[in-house]
């Protein structure tokens, strides 16, 4: 009986570890291995130059990461409590966020279970963000901007330039990925540096961040374009999703 009991209760505390990691990891999609171009040959502000990348199957997030999922991360950890500005928590893309802390959040992920996570390159972003969109799209649904598509500025939505919107809110790209434009911007691993030249641990180098915001203009949407941001400045306007390892 006493043998009988101990087994139970293992059964039952792996039951318990299991779904409590169910509810602490992000939902992924799994992308194939696969040699893409990225950028593209349009000179302008922050346009990513064209090259070609070879890639591994990796997953990423489904989503943005959210405050429901941060939270826990910042009530277990005891790190500060991230604003929200008052666009609201749980399913809420988590914002307030420098690069240091999505860093430190994907650690404490990997630790807590035995995975591998991290942020997405630069090219890893936009492959995922592109999916299988057709040649001469410059976003997931099309060459143009389309009303109440997106969360940005000008794209027409009940939250466009006033909030974030809670993720999931628009039509997945061909991957089953949502808001990879707009909403908020992201968070890569990547140096903003034209010639990718320096290490990512370099202190000095500016961060990158990728799909646009509520706040900006449907031009800042598109696949290729990026921005530089100082990797110890949180913003009201930026998140992050991850990348799960093979």
């Amino acid at each position: 009986m006493l043998r009988m009991n101990i087994i139970v209760l293992g059964l039952v505390v792996s039951a318990a570890v299991q779904q409590a990691n169910a509810q602490t990891e992000p939902d992924m999609v799994q992308l194939p291995a696969a040699c893409i171009e990225v950028g593209t040959m349009l000179m302008g502000e922050h346009a990513n130059p064209l090259r070609e990348v070879c890639m591994d199957s990796f997953s990423i997030g489904r989503y943005e990461v959210t405050f429901l999922e941060y939270d826990q991360f910042t009530n277990e950890t005891g790190r500060e409590t991230r604003n929200d500005v008052g666009f609201g928590r749980e399913d809420r893309p988590v914002i307030d966020v420098d690069w240091f802390d999505a860093l430190a959040y994907a650690e404490w992920l990997s630790e807590k279970t035995g995975k591998r996570y991290r942020l997405p390159t630069d090219a890893e972003w936009e492959y995922a963000a592109k999916g299988n969109a057709e040649f001469g799209f410059r976003y997931s649904w099309g060459a143009q901007p389309e009303e109440n598509k997106a969360n940005c500025s000008n794209c027409g939505s009940q939250w466009s330039g006033k909030l974030t919107s809670p993720v999931g809110s628009f039509e997945a790209n061909t991957f089953g990925l949502h808001d990879v434009h707009g909403n908020v911007w992201e968070w890569t691993s990547d140096c903003y540096l034209r010639n990718d030249s320096r290490e990512v641990g370099d202190n000095e180098c500016a961060g990158v961040v990728r799909g646009g915001s509520w706040d900006v203009h449907s031009d800042h949407l598109v696949f290729w374009l990026r921005a530089p941001q100082l990797r110890k400045r949180p913003a009201r306007d930026i998140g992050f999703r991850l990348v799960l390892e093979h």
